[in-house]
This record gives C-alpha cells, structure tokens and sequence, in this order.
C-alpha cells in the first residue's frame, strides 16, 4: 500500500484522528478532511488514489462528493462510509463506481480488506497493455490512438499521433531517427529539413506530456518513458 495515496474525510474528530493514524501505518501519504468541502479542495490539489468518505458530512456530504468527482475522473477509487444504509442513498452510489460501501462502526478487518480491494482495482486498471500511463490520470490508448487525461482527450496534430504510435509500438525501444522519419514522412531522414520539422513537433508535445516521458537518447534516437 505503501505507494498509493488517500484521502480520508470524517467530521467527527477523534474518529478521524485515530482512523488518520491507522492509515499512515500502511500509505505513502495520507490527507485528512473534516468536512466535504475541505475533501473537494484536498482532491483538487492532491489527486490521491482512494478516497474514504463519511456519507454525512457538513457543507458537501459523502456522496455529493463523489459525485463532483466522478464527472471528470474515473479511476480515483472511492469507499463510502455511512452509519445508516439507507436505500435511497444504495441505490444512488451504485451509478458513482464505488469500491465499497462500508457501514459504521468501521471494522479495521473489513477497512483493510477493502483498501486492498481498491488497490487491486487500481493495478487492474493499468495493466491493460493498450494504455500507457504518464501519470495517475494521463495515458495514450494505442488502439484508439488518443491521448487522454482521465476523461478529457487532449488534442495532437496527425504527426504527434503517429509519433507516439511508433514509440509506444514496442517497449522501452530506442526510435532512430530514420525510423521516426520513415514513419512520420514516408522518406528517408534529412539532415536538416526532418531535424527541424522533428524537433519543433516533439517540443509540442512534450509540453503535453509529463516531463521526461520523451527521452532523447545521445547518438541513438528517442524512447518513450511511462509509469
């Protein structure tokens, strides 16, 4: 669990306290809120890979929550905590792809069974071979040749397309530059007129993509790097 991140939001204090301490056991970092609005901003600027809400919050409850979230990201998992299973409120969370909705007084047995739970779905996630992953929400689908940051498709001109269509073509493979000529233009690599076409169209994209992600290998040619 160590590499992931989450968020745990609860507006009763101790409970909150002494669950924020049981989290920190098992999480590279753990952010605490006390109540939905304060979870909303902690989301916005921390982006962790779980969520835990308490379904009865002040300001923005639980499933409100999630429910803002869920409009632009698919993949956070979220685990709801309620001390009442109201069925309205069952019925409304199944459309938010929840983990798990865990009922209070939370059992320390079932809490972790569940986080493992998200974690699974997380790693899930990323092992489909047709998605190469940036960062937690950036990825390129190589069968439908997008680039997407959780649900928003990025725009790329047809030569960027085609260029992360060669370097994801096979993993971790060093691209000549006439191989990327070859592909991109149909010829064969020119000095100076495809040195420059290539190098204003990978400073492009690279301000698209997490740093690094394109690597200039000395002498070589490019590789593309992904988590």
């Amino acid at each position: 669990m160590e590499q992931y991140t989450v968020l745990y939001a609860e507006d009763e204090e101790q409970t909150r306290l002494n669950y924020t301490n049981y989290l920190q056991r098992y999480f590279k970092n753990v952010y605490s809120a006390k109540d939905g609005k304060e979870a909303l901003e902690l989301y916005t600027k921390y982006n962790p890979d779980i969520l835990l809400l308490d379904i009865n919050m002040p300001k923005i409850n639980g499933l409100n929550v999630a429910k803002t979230i869920r409009e632009t990201n698919s993949q956070t998992r979220i685990i709801i905590l309620t001390a009442h299973l109201e069925q309205d409120k069952l019925l409304f969370a199944t459309e938010l792809n929840l983990t798990k909705y865990i009922a209070k007084p939370i059992s320390r047995d079932e809490l972790k069974d569940t986080l493992n739970r998200a974690i699974s779905q997380l790693k899930e996630m990323k092992k489909d071979k047709n998605l190469i992953y940036f960062s937690k929400e950036l990825f390129w689908d190589k069968n439908e040749q997008i680039l997407k940051n959780d649900d928003t498709k990025i725009k790329l001109t047809k030569y960027e397309i085609l260029f992360l269509e060669l370097l994801s073509s096979k993993e971790n493979r060093v691209f000549s530059l006439d191989d990327i000529s070859s592909h991109l233009w149909n010829d064969i690599y020119e000095d100076t007129i495809n040195s420059n076409r290539l190098k204003d169209m990978i400073k492009r994209l690279r301000k698209k993509l997490p740093k690094n992600s394109i690597e200039n290998i000395y002498g070589a040619g490019f590789k593309l790097n992904h988590i």
